[in-house]
């Protein structure tokens, strides 16, 4: 993913999208025989947007503080419990 597009997606909105349009993390399958690298990819191929997801006929919106956990340290967690 390049600057430009992780840009584009972090600032996406609700008023951006259709819930139609959104993935459903709930529905979203990773191979725990991967390694982390390959299950990120494996996640944002299916994904598209990491920020702006739906789960059911939710839509969510993944935001991380600047003084907490980082994005990657997150990311890596919730691959790791897929």
């Amino acid at each position: 993913m390049t600057a430009e597009e992780h840009r584009k997606f972090l600032e996406q909105d609700f008023d951006d999208v259709r819930l139609d349009e959104l993935k459903d993390i709930s529905k979203i399958r990773i191979d725990r025989n991967r390694t982390v690298e390959e299950k990120k990819k494996q996640y944002l191929g299916q994904v598209g947007n990491p920020y702006l997801v739906k789960v059911g006929s939710t839509m969510v919106k993944i935001r991380f503080a600047n003084n907490g956990v980082s994005f990657e340290d997150a990311f890596e967690s919730l691959l790791l419990m897929a």
